[in-house]
C-alpha cells in the first residue's frame, strides 16, 4: 500500500481517523495507515509476519523523470514484493527535513528514508531517539548505531562521464551542473573532473550550482550561462530541472551527459550517454536487508559490478568508436580492481583520490 501526503496534511496527521480526512491520494478509496499482509492469517506472530513499513521523504516530485522518480519506483516495487506499506512526502524543503523524519519515526515505520544527502543532518539528529527504527540516507555519507547510507558508486560513473566529456570537447571547457553543494554532489563533480583530465590534460572543468535541483528556470539559466563562457559539454546532477538543461544543450548545439536514468531520448542530439544510478534499486537492496534484520549502520556503496543498479546508459550514435572503446577499457580496469577511488576529503573540501594498480 502506498500513501501520499503533502507537507501540511502529513504534519497534521495524528490518528487514523484524522488521516482519512487529510489524505490526498492513496491506493484505495478508504485509505488506512496500516496494511495487513494477506498471508498473515495464521496464529503465528513475530517480525516475519508483521507488515514491513517504509517511509520516504523526497526533496522534489516523484514525476521528475530522474532522482525522485527512480527512488519512488524502487520503493514501490519492494513494498509490493514484501506486501508492505509505504508512505511518502514530496517537495520537502530543507527547513522541514528534521520535522518530516521525526514524524515518520513517531508513526512507527520500520525504515525511514531521506532521499538525498541533504537529509544526513536530520537523520543524525533524530535517529538516536528511535532505536527500533532504521534510518537511511540515500546518496548520503553517514553511519551509526541504527542509521546508514546507500549510494551508487558515483566515483565510477562520474569518472566515466568525465572521460566522455574530456574526449568530446572541442573548446576544452566542460561543466558539472548541480543543485546544492554538499559532500555527495561535490564528490561526484570531482570524480567527473578527474575523468576528464585523465584523457585531456588541457581541459578546464567548471563546477556550478543552481541553488535548487528542481527549478526549471534556474536550470536553463545556469546552462545558458555556462554555454556563454565556452562550455560545450555539461554533465548534470539535477532533478526536475534536468530536461531543461539537456534540451538547452541541444538547442545551442553542445553536448550533455545525463544522470540517474537513461536520458538519451530527452535530447537525442545532445546527450552522449547517461550515468544510470538506480537509486530505487539501491533502496530496495537496503530494504530487503532491513526486512530480514540484516541491515547494519554502514555506508553501502553499490558500483558497476551491480550492473542492474550502476552503469552507463546507451551511447549516442555520434560518439566515435574509439571513445566507446576507451570507456570500456576504463570500466574493465574498475571491475578488475585496477582503478579504485576513495573519499579523501579534508575539512569541508570535497576530494577524490585515485588508486591505480599496475597491470
Amino acid at each position: 500500500m502506498t500513501n501520499k501526503f503533502n507537507r501540511r496534511s502529513f504534519i497534521g496527521y495524528m490518528s487514523t481517523a484524522l488521516a482519512t480526512s487529510l489524505l490526498l491520494k492513496a491506493c484505495t478509496d478508504s485509505p488506512s495507515t496500516i496494511t495487513e499482509n494477506p498471508s498473515n492469517n495464521s496464529a503465528e506472530s513475530g517480525s516475519n509476519y508483521e507488515t514491513f513499513k517504509i517511509a520516504i521523504a523526497f526533496p522534489g516530485v516523484i514525476t521528475d523523470g530522474g532522482w525522485n522518480q527512480s527512488g519512488y519506483e524502487g520503493v514501490k516495487k519492494v513494498v509490493e514484493k514484501l506486501n508492505g506499506e509505504m508512505i511518502y512526502v514530496e517537495n520537502v524543503a530543507q527547513a522541514d527535513q528534521t520535522e518530516t523524519i521525526l514524524d515518520f519515526a513517531r508513526k512507527g515505520y520500520n525504515l525511514v528514508v531521506g532521499h538525498g544527502g541533504q537529509f544526513d543532518a536530520a537523520i543524525e539528529q533524530v535517529a538516536s531517539q528511535f532505536p527500533d527504527t532504521f534510518f537511511l540516507g540515500v546518496n548520503g555519507n553517514i553511519a551509526g548505531e541504527n542509521y546508514g547510507s546507500v549510494t551508487t558508486n558515483y566515483f565510477q560513473v562520474g569518472y566515466l562521464a568525465g572521460v566522455v566529456a574530456g574526449l568530446m570537447t572541442k573548446t576544452n571547457k566542460v561543466a558539472y551542473l548541480t543543485g546544492l553543494s554538499f559532500k555527495g554532489t561535490n564528490l561526484q563533480g570531482r570524480a567527473y573532473e578527474l575523468g576528464a583530465k585523465s584523457v585531456n590534460s588541457s581541459v578546464e572543468v567548471v563546477i556550478s550550482y543552481t541553488g535548487d535541483f528542481n527549478d526549471i528556470a534556474k536550470g536553463k539559466e545556469a546552462a545558458l550561462a555556462l554555454i556563454s563562457t565556452g562550455v560545450d559539454v555539461i554533465y548534470h546532477l539535477l532533478d526536475n530541472a534536468a530536461p531543461a538543461v539537456l534540451q538547452t544543450a541541444q538547442e545551442k548545439g553542445i553536448y550533455a551527459v545525463g544522470n540517474t536514468t537513461d536520458q538519451l531520448d530527452v535530447a537525442p542530439k545532445a546527450v552522449l550517454t547517461s550515468t544510470i544510478q538506480d537509486v530505487g534499486g539501491a533502496i530496495a537492496y537496503i530494504a530487503n536487508l532491513a526486512k530480514n534484520n540484516q541491515v547494519k549502520g554502514e555506508k553501502y556503496i553499490l558500483g558497476i559490478e551491480n550492473i542492474e543498479i550502476t552503469k552507463l546508459g546507451r551511447f549516442n550514435d555520434i560518439l566515435p568508436e574509439k571513445i566507446k572503446q576507451k570507456v570500456e577499457e576504463t570500466q574493465q580496469k574498475m571491475l578488475a580492481g585496477k582503478l579504485q577511488f576513495e573519499d579523501c576529503s579534508e575539512s569541508s573540501q570535497a576530494k577524490v583520490c585515485i588508486k591505480e594498480i599496475p597491470e
